[in-house]
């Protein structure tokens, strides 16, 4: 029997915790590398229509199950499946959150403790070239890697432990403000330090040469994956929510603070790099060896800046992560009535197998091909980010759509216009669904088979 869940102690706890979850390595490290690799202005224009609207709808949907349901993602789901007279089979799309969150840690954990490592390895300063060639010498050592994110996942498992208000409201009103006063500062510095109209242009450039259905998925993908839909993480927190606070309103903030800190990471990384004569495509060592080059040939303004754009990442790495593990832990203590710190000590030690996979996949176990996929990192990335997120966002979709209609009501989601309310459950019933299928068939078949079709 599953119990309800604890409630944030006002409105602003929810929309700490949801920014925080949303802000993550995600926007920071994900999506400038992205926009590199895709094109530039291109998947940036497609990120932003994306998240317009499909994340948004979807975020909203997600956030409502759990308001409603009032309980961790798959207990919700059972709730208002039984309400809605539907089958309880309807809970797999809550476990499928579930799972995504748990392989998202296993290796979110791993980059941000190259993070971390990173902010001191800049602060000692390196000689101009020695980027990659450090790069390479980091990613081989598998003890030191695993040092860092062991570091890392216990941090974020204890405050997980501490419960919603002395743990992760508590941790969330100190990450928060000071994660924006970094962006807001980076961004500064590259504005001064960098070429910023040349930053400006590759971000909102478009290159119909790069047009393709891996381009439209990357941005799909990375939409989800930063406003954290499809891990469970929304109707954990959701379900938190006190009983005045509105789904839209709330969600609105969210996703806007989200894009925002998204588009100002590409603003702080973009022009450091191309006024220096760095290429910005370099890929998801952008941030690890590019940005480290670029600290490099700035010196001593380097060694401080450098700390300074790492710890930004840790930061936003470290409010992702508490939120990460919620769903798990929340399912543990209300579908198990395990105590926190049990359910937390469960879920931090198959995150630390799942991470010591990932570790390997970066040296021991680097030259094992998964499928189509280079190594067991890039297995687990692609199976939770391409696969899962876009699987459980359509479950979540289809679920509000067709068998909620009756069950959402305009108080709860602070909807009062009908037509308004009617286009939200359309684009969850029809272009949601269909759209996210298409394009996550398109998609895996480039990624897996190398078919393309446009």
């Amino acid at each position: 029997m599953a119990s309800q869940s604890s409630q944030w102690n006002n409105n602003t706890a929810f929309l700490l915790a949801a920014t925080g979850s949303a802000v993550g390595l995600g926007n920071i490290w994900g999506f400038p590398y992205k926009a590199g690799e895709n094109g530039g202005g291109l998947f940036v224009l497609l990120y932003i229509f994306f998240v317009i609207t499909l994340g948004f709808p979807v975020f909203m949907a997600e956030v409502f199950i759990g308001k409603k349901g009032k309980s961790n993602p798959v207990s919700s789901i059972e709730t208002l499946a039984k309400k809605s007279k539907s089958s309880s089979k309807w809970s797999i799309v809550g476990y499928g959150g579930i799972l995504a969150s748990l392989i998202i840690a296993g290796y979110y954990a791993v980059i941000a403790g190259f993070v971390i490592n990173y902010g001191f390895i800049s602060a000692t300063g390196l000689e101009a070239g020695a980027a990659a060639a450090v790069y390479e010498a980091e990613k081989a050592n598998f003890w030191e890697m695993t040092f860092w994110f062991s570091l890392f996942l216990f941090a974020s498992g204890f405050v997980v432990a501490n419960g919603i208000d002395k743990g992760i409201d508590k941790a969330m009103r100190f990450l928060l403000p000071m994660l924006f006063v970094l962006v807001i500062a980076m961004v500064g510095y590259g504005a001064v330090a960098g070429d910023f109209s040349s930053g400006l242009n590759y971000l909102f450039s478009w290159k119909a040469e790069d047009f393709s259905a891996g381009t439209i998925q990357a941005a799909i993908g990375q939409a989800f994956f930063s406003m954290s839909i499809g891990m469970g993480t929304l109707m954990a927190f959701g379900s938190y929510m006190p009983s005045n606070q509105k789904v839209s309103k709330a969600s609105a903030v969210v996703v806007t603070a989200d894009t925002g800190v998204a588009l100002l990471a590409g603003l702080a990384i973009f022009p450091l790099a191309l006024g220096l004569g760095f290429s910005p495509n370099a890929g998801d060592t952008l941030v690890f060896v590019t940005m480290t080059e670029v600290f490099a040939q700035l010196g001593s303004v380097g060694q401080f800046v450098g700390p300074l754009f790492y710890f930004l990442l840790a930061v936003a790495a470290f409010s992702s992560m508490i939120s990460i593990l919620e769903p798990s832990v929340a399912y543990l203590t209300q579908k198990h009535s395990m105590t926190r710190a049990k359910a937390s000590t469960y879920v931090v030690a198959f995150c630390f197998l799942l991470s010591l996979i990932s570790v390997a996949g970066h040296n021991v176990w680097s030259t094992v091909s998964i499928g189509a996929l280079d190594n067991p990192f890039e297995a687990m990335k692609y199976f939770a980010d391409d696969f899962l997120l876009l699987l459980v966002g359509t479950g979540m979709s289809i679920f509000v759509g067709w068998r909620l209609e009756k069950v959402v009501d305009a108080d709860t989601m602070g909807i009062n216009n009908k037509n308004l309310m009617s286009l939200w459950v359309f684009v969850l019933k029809v272009i949601s669904p269909i759209f996210l299928m298409v394009i996550w068939t398109l998609g895996n078949l480039q990624i897996l088979f190398d078919i393309r079709f446009f």
